[in-house]
């Protein structure tokens, strides 16, 4: 799974990239972290709405969305993030420079991810209830990342 996830991600990074590069040589980077992002946001909706009740608990399902969360979060580096690839220096980028200036918190939370993504994957097969338990840590995570590291969408 974790491979597909990742081919997919890089395909379409590369359906684009040709054309993409001669514009703006950051292009490749942004679409594929734009990429990974989108996919664990899909994965973690599917698993928030059965955290909330909005959808049926499944732990199939719950467990195979935790597993994409999981291999994500274990390919995400500063290969994704390269100096200079800020906001509004490349195309479509939301990330701030702070990332290069402390790489080494940068780094540190996506370890934290890393960490709660495991503790999801276990968590997602158990119940609900450890579901819920598993998202509030993947949503920390993620969310002290994006405060430090993300420029806010208009």
């Amino acid at each position: 799974m974790r491979h597909t996830i990742l081919l997919a991600a890089a395909l379409s990074a590369l359906a684009f990239g040709a054309v993409a590069q001669a514009e703006d040589p950051f292009a490749d980077a942004v679409e594929m972290r734009h990429g990974l992002m989108l996919q664990m946001a899909t994965d973690m909706g599917k698993l928030g709405s059965m955290a909330k009740g909005e959808a049926v608990y499944d732990a199939a399902i719950a467990s195979r969305s935790a597993e994409n969360v999981a291999a994500i979060a274990s390919v995400l580096s500063m290969d994704q993030f390269p100096a200079g690839s800020e906001y509004k220096a490349a195309a479509d980028s939301f990330a701030l420079p702070a990332i290069w200036a402390t790489p080494d918190d940068f780094m540190a939370k996506i370890t934290d991810l890393n960490t709660a993504a495991a503790a999801l994957k276990v968590a997602s097969a158990t119940d609900v209830e450890g579901l819920k338990a598993g998202m509030g840590q993947v949503g920390a995570a993620c969310s002290a990342c994006h405060k430090a590291y993300r420029q806010p969408e208009d």
